[in-house]
Order: C-alpha cells, then sequence, then structure tokens
C-alpha cells in the first residue's frame, strides 16, 4: 500500500506520523519510499527483503538466461535497480551483457571471473527475442550448410531482420550483427 491509498482526513504530515507510529507499532511494515505492507504474523517487522535478495531469489528461480532492467522494475526504483544489479554483478551472479541486459552468471574454475551460463551465441539470440528483434542464419552459416565454404562459423555474427544498435557481449566478446536477406 502507499500513502495513498490511505483514506485519511488529514493533511500530508500527520499521515506520515500516523503511518510511523503503525510501524512502531510493528502493524504496518515500511517495504521502500512511500510503500508500506500489513505486517505478517510470526515475522519480524523490518525484516523485509532487500532488493537484492529479491534479485537473487528472481534470478535463482528463472528458466531464462536474460534478464532486462525491466524485469526488476516492480521492485524498487530505477537507481536502486541499478545498484542491486551491480552488486549482483560484483558478487558472480549476473554478467552485464548490454545496456539494461544481464546474464546469469557462475565463476569460471579456469579465470575466477564470473561468466555466463550459457554461450554468448544463445544470449544474444535470447536477449534480441525479449527486445522484439528477429533473428535467422547468418551468410557465414548458409555458406557452411550449402557446402560453399569449409570454415565452421564461429556463431558470434547473427543476421537481424530489424535495425540493432547495441552491442552485446562480455568481457571483450561482442556478437557482430548482419542484416538479413
Amino acid at each position: 500500500m502507499s500513502r495513498g491509498d490511505l483514506l485519511l482526513d488529514a493533511d500530508y504530515d500527520s499521515v506520515g506520523r500516523a503511518l510511523r507510529e503503525l510501524v512502531k507499532e510493528k502493524r504496518v511494515e515500511r517495504v521502500a519510499r512511500g510503500q508500506y505492507r500489513v505486517a505478517l504474523p510470526g515475522k519480524r517487522a523490518g525484516a523485509t527483503d532487500t532488493i537484492v535478495e529479491a534479485i537473487g531469489r528472481k534470478i535463482r528461480r528463472s528458466r531464462r538466461n536474460v534478464f532486462l532492467r525491466s524485469d526488476f522494475a516492480p521492485l524498487g526504483s530505477y537507481d536502486a535497480i541499478g545498484r542491486a544489479l551491480r552488486k549482483q554483478a560484483r558478487d558472480g551472479q549476473l554478467v552485464q551483457i548490454g545496456y539494461g541486459l544481464y546474464a546469469k552468471a557462475e565463476v569460471s574454475p579456469f579465470t575466477g571471473k564470473p561468466v555466463p551460463v550459457v554461450g554468448i551465441r544463445k544470449l544474444a539470440t535470447e536477449a534480441l527475442g525479449r527486445l522484439g528483434k528477429k533473428v535467422a542464419t547468418s551468410s557465414f552459416e548458409d555458406a557452411y550448410n550449402l557446402g560453399r565454404s569449409t570454415q565452421v562459423p564461429t556463431g558470434r555474427t547473427l543476421a537481424v531482420e530489424d535495425r540493432v544498435t547495441r552491442r552485446i557481449g562480455y568481457d571483450g566478446n561482442y556478437v557482430v550483427f548482419e542484416r538479413a536477406r
């Protein structure tokens, strides 16, 4: 609930005082700035999950590999979500693969750095799908599949039907986009 949900015949300051009193009496919990909820019995007041914990839980439960910043928008403000995502990236739970794009990660046994759980091609394909772009096979894959080339494509080139101006990748490895025919 928010302050606006309270139907009180009072000015803004007295609503704030009433809410502080309810929090002190442990009848209401403060969730975020201007956001409150009824205190759950048996749960300690003020023991609400942090945004970082909520994001971590959502990542663990999800089958997706790619997350948009907007996926976490209901959990807090734009800045708070940004701070929480950066903390998740520092802790090795996420890797930033583009502007507002994050991927599930785990710590590499070889380098000790966080790396995405799946390959860069699958990440880019899933990310573009989440952004509403259609992906097709690249000209390199077509040439290899038709026998015109013996070079095995790396998978880092994706054909996209729409215009894509963002870079998708991590640690200096980025996907190259070409126009689909």
